[in-house]
């Protein structure tokens, strides 16, 4: 059995683990790909496996971004938590200059083994939890009148940078740990080139002309879609843009043939929380958010 770096090679094995341990994650083999190929912009990004017997039986990624490392996706085939990986990339995230390591894990329901892992991550400071929810696209309502001086235009038809700027602006007011924006080169280059993110779903609000609302979304360009982001300028806010926003991407991914779409809230954002439960969203399981100081690493 090793832990090593992950090759392209690796790809359709990983892409078979991650679908089959994450049964709400839209991921798909072009976009791993592309992600080997391209890295994260603007972070240090690494991935391992772990291969017993020339099968991959484990899969962790880590991406360390202003001295604070994730790990993430992280899943193991082997008896128990997957511990040999959690350690395995803590370590690459020390070696490689972290400062404060955070481990996401989710419960069996999201992750499978996750309830193993958050057993062995007891006692570790939780910072955020995020509720993820789905939806099955035979149950979304019907939708709802167009706001007055509402127009609506997908991303791929809308200029980069104005949307930027609204994605940048509505994350400030996301709860949780506040985390650095990525610059407009980075942010481009992620949703852009991203084969995952799908901007004939995405879609931006025009308020007599004036950008205002979007929501983002990824899909696996078949039947499975995710939310990424969806935010309304402070000024806009309380006149229902966002929950119009995602009705109107949902029911056009619907038309496209999606089934299912999915999407995660921090536990203390209300209003998003109810704006989707008004669209049909039902609770699959909570992922928790654990940090720890590097001090505490060294120390055991």
């Amino acid at each position: 059995m090793t832990i090593r770096a992950l090759t392209a090679a690796d790809l359709p094995q990983t892409h078979r683990l991650l679908s089959e341990a994450f049964p709400v994650l839209v991921v798909s083999e072009e976009a791993m790909r592309w992600r080997f190929d391209h890295g994260s912009p603007g972070a240090d990004a690494a991935t391992l496996v772990r291969v017993r017997d020339g099968r991959i039986t484990g899969h962790v990624r880590s991406v360390l971004r202003d001295g604070v490392g994730n790990t993430l996706l992280l899943v193991s085939e082997e008896e128990g938590p997957g511990t040999d990986l959690l350690e395995a990339s803590e370590r690459s995230l020390v070696e490689r200059g972290a400062e404060r390591l955070r481990v996401t894990a989710a419960e069996e329901s999201v992750q499978r083994g996750g309830r193993a892992l958050l057993d062995c991550l007891h006692g570790t400071e939780v910072v955020d939890s995020h509720r993820i929810l789905g939806l099955d696209l035979g149950d979304l309502p019907g939708p709802p009148a167009t706001p007055a001086g509402v127009e609506v235009r997908t991303w791929r038809e809308f200029e980069p940078r104005a949307l930027f700027e609204i994605d940048r602006a509505t994350n400030e007011d996301e709860p949780g740990e506040s985390v650095v924006f990525p610059s407009f080169e980075d942010w481009h280059a992620e949703v852009w080139g991203n084969p995952l993110h799908d901007l004939d779903l995405s879609l931006v609000l025009l308020l007599d002309g004036r950008p205002v609302a979007i929501t983002c979304y990824v899909s696996d360009r078949g039947t499975r879609m995710e939310s990424a982001m969806t935010g309304t300028l402070r000024g806009f806010r309380g006149r229902g843009l966002a929950g119009y926003a995602k009705s109107v991407a949902l029911h056009r991914a619907r038309e496209k043939g999606f089934t299912h779409a999915y999407t995660g809230n921090h536990e203390n954002n209300a209003p998003m929380l109810a704006i989707n439960a008004r669209l049909g969203y039902r609770l699959v399981g909570t992922e928790h958010v654990f940090a720890r100081e590097i001090r505490e690493v060294r120390a055991q």
